[in-house]
């Protein structure tokens, strides 16, 4: 026997199995060649052939229809052979078309190269070796090899088979008559066991994890932990995960992992986003989690038939995040806040706000700002904008924004404020300011000017009419003005 086909047969392309066959009754027996005198020998060998022939067109049809008794109705495919073991033609049955999304005899001839390009091209080498192999050492192998492997429809799609390959040897010489392959799709089952398999894998990583049958959510344990273990077992799965939630679970978090904990949204969820997750805190393993849900697999209908719920320990991953907030948090602090003021600077005005959609836009700034300067000194200056700077910061929301333009002008930016309410909030501010104090000069009065442009639109957009509106203001000064 050829090692390296035996090899290939347990080992290689595919996963194969063997067993015997029953006995095959020829239907016409041929005639002994020796029997008949030199000069008939040519006739005699003419009709064996042409018996041996018909004998293999009624054995084909024979074994389809006994296939189909016994209510094999799968893919089929059939070759036929000369006594010198060459391909004499090759079948397939429609079953086979459709299973292979396949339209009749002309889209998918009967020819052996037609089954050559229905296999994965990766694997198409392995396995036509592999049956030439077994058709030249078949003598040696049982009547019927099981075989899985991969086959790929006409749209591209790859899809797993499994079978049998039947070798029908002719009774008197053992020469190869027909070889007969018989498989049907078993793609779901290999999805399954393949995301099984998966899923074992991801019970390793998550803490504790389910695989669960959206059906009756009855479930199955994948990994488990200390604290699980001790909450009275439920057999619906959501209803032993509520029982988690108020063993383990900071009470903050309860209520929203209450209605988290709903069929319904997670398998919408899951349809839409291909999970649903939420975090929490854990006060008996001080701890933080992220819940998720994924897709197990689906029924042949295409509906959920499993669910796999993982709890994830993201603890570390969660405190790293925090720590490169805060170093993003400094960051910031450093390029974006001005040194003097404390308060935003023009490069986090040109960075990261002018794109962004606001109700309103206020340019303002101090009033005869040199004569402060020459009043009080530089450093008296100073402390007018810091001052003024943090009058305004303190009297908007945190979502609202104050940056020093340049000098002694500011602007303030506002996401979300009615016209009433921003014409209020420039009267206090300038009623605000004007009750500002230089510590070593009592006698300069600080006062403001505002322009507001009022209207949803980009920052951007709202600075010139904001900038018209404070020449406006400037004109009288220690006033606002709304465009």
């Amino acid at each position: 026997m050829d090692n390296s086909a035996a090899s290939n047969i347990d080992n290689g392309v595919g996963q194969f199995e063997a067993e015997a066959s029953m006995a095959v009754v020829d239907a016409v027996p041929l005639f002994d060649v020796s029997e008949y005198p030199e000069e008939q020998r040519g006739i005699i060998t003419e009709c064996n052939r042409r018996i041996d022939e018909a004998n293999n067109k009624y054995r084909v049809a024979k074994f389809r229809e006994d296939m189909f008794a016994k209510g094999l109705k799968a893919g089929m495919y059939f070759c036929t052979f000369d006594r010198d073991e060459k391909m004499l033609s090759f079948e397939f049955n429609d079953e086979t078309r459709q299973m292979l999304g396949y339209d009749g005899l002309e889209d998918l001839p009967n020819e052996f190269d037609s089954w050559v390009k229905t296999l994965v091209p990766e694997e198409r080498d392995g396995i036509v070796k592999l049956f030439w192999d077994s058709v030249r050492i078949h003598r040696e192998l049982p009547d019927i090899t099981h075989a899985t492997y991969r086959m790929q429809r006409k749209d591209g799609k790859i899809i797993w088979v499994t079978g049998a390959g039947r070798f029908i040897r002719r009774p008197d010489d053992g020469s190869l008559e027909i070889y007969m392959g018989c498989y049907r799709d078993i793609t779901a089952q290999k999805d399954r066991e393949e995301y099984l398999k998966i899923i074992e894998a991801i019970g390793k990583v998550f803490n504790f994890s389910l695989f669960i049958d959206v059906k009756d959510m009855s479930y199955r344990m994948i990994s488990t932990n200390e604290y699980v273990e001790k909450v009275p077992k439920d057999p619906d799965a959501l209803e032993f995960l509520k029982r988690n939630v108020d063993s383990s679970v900071a009470g903050s978090f309860r209520k929203s992992l209450y209605d988290w904990l709903n069929k319904d949204l997670i398998l919408s969820a899951i349809e839409e986003h291909g999970s649903a997750s939420m975090e929490f805190y854990s006060e008996s393993a001080h701890r933080w989690f992220n819940g998720i849900f994924m897709l197990g697999d689906r029924n042949e209908d295409g509906s959920i038939a499993h669910i796999v719920y993982g709890c994830l320990d993201n603890t570390d991953a969660k405190l790293q995040n925090l720590a490169q907030q805060k170093l993003i948090s400094e960051f910031e602090t450093e390029i974006y806040i001005d040194s003097l003021s404390q308060i935003r600077n023009r490069r986090f005005l040109d960075e990261k706000l002018i794109y962004e959609p606001c109700h309103a836009v206020v340019m303002a700034d101090i009033d005869l700002f040199k004569k402060v300067n020459d009043t009080a000194g530089h450093q008296g200056g100073d402390e007018a904008i810091q001052k003024v700077a943090k009058i305004l910061n303190q009297s908007v929301r945190k979502e609202d924004v104050v940056v020093r333009y340049g000098g002694d002008e500011f602007m303030m930016v506002f996401f979300d404020i009615t016209r009433e309410d921003l014409e209020n909030k420039l009267s206090y501010l300038q009623s605000a300011v004007r009750k500002v104090k230089i510590e070593n000069s009592p006698e300069v009065k600080i006062t403001m000017s505002f322009g507001g442009a009022y209207r949803t639109d980009l920052v951007k957009n709202l600075i010139e009419t904001a900038d018209k509106a404070l020449y406006e203001s400037k004109k009288i000064r220690d006033t606002y003005t709304v465009i």
